[in-house]
């Protein structure tokens, strides 16, 4: 990895959080992931949003959950 990409890397994870994807699960369970930008925020609901409705396995406790919302918000 060149100099400048880890310094890239680097400046972009220091970058204070500022928005939230929330994603609720039908069992009364969430998971929540922070980014720096809105559009990040977007660009990671969109793929958590494909997911609605559909039965998954929680990377937590193994259990089946479904995924019924997910949301974006301002910390």
């Amino acid at each position: 990895m060149s100099p400048e990409t880890a310094a890239l890397i680097a400046r972009m994870q220091s970058m204070p959080k500022a928005f939230e994807v929330v994603t609720l699960f039908a069992n009364g369970t969430s998971r929540a992931y922070q980014t720096a930008t809105r559009g990040q925020a977007d660009n990671y609901a969109t793929g958590e949003r494909r997911k609605i409705g559909r039965q998954l396995i929680s990377r937590e406790t193994g259990a089946t959950v479904e995924v019924v919302d997910v949301y974006v918000a301002a910390l």
